[in-house]
């Protein structure tokens, strides 16, 4: 995983590589931690400026949208190359807790199939949070890079 500060010398490095990554035929995960919207919305034209290509914004996670609406999000971003980020993604990066009864668990949000999907996709998924989280050993080696803000 590439750490790379906000409107560091990395971090325009990595701009300058961004084209051939967005033409390669694999899943390519970037992860921005702790932007707020407006560097959210400067890192966004960022991507757009330099890949020439269109950010579809999804607050699919942060909503706890369905399979089927999730699924319809990656086949429409997979057929438009398109770079999909997802909003206000924190619940990917919270702390589990064990599910004591039945009625704790949250049937309207399947988080396997959401990585399954992402591991799947052959472009670029972005996550966005608002908050400083510390990525966890599993998603740690699931995320290619990592933008971080005000650190």
């Amino acid at each position: 995983m590439l750490v790379v500060d906000y409107k560091s010398k990395s971090y325009f490095r990595f701009l300058n590589d961004l084209p051939q990554v967005s033409k390669h035929k694999t899943r390519f995960l970037i992860t921005l931690n702790g932007g707020d919207e407006s560097e959210l919305c400067s890192v966004l034209e960022d991507f757009s400026e330099y890949t020439q290509g269109t950010v579809k914004c999804s607050m699919s996670i942060n909503d706890k949208a369905s399979n089927s609406a999730i699924g319809v999000l990656f086949d429409e971003a997979r057929l438009s190359r398109d770079i999909l980020l997802f909003k206000q993604s924190d619940l990917l990066f919270d702390k589990k807790t064990a599910v004591k009864n039945s009625h704790e668990r949250d049937n309207g949000f399947d988080l396997n199939n959401l990585f399954k999907s992402i591991a799947k996709h052959n472009g670029i998924v972005v996550l966005a949070t608002e908050n400083k989280q510390t990525l966890s050993a599993s998603m740690s080696t699931k995320v290619d890079v990592l933008i971080r803000f005000r650190f």
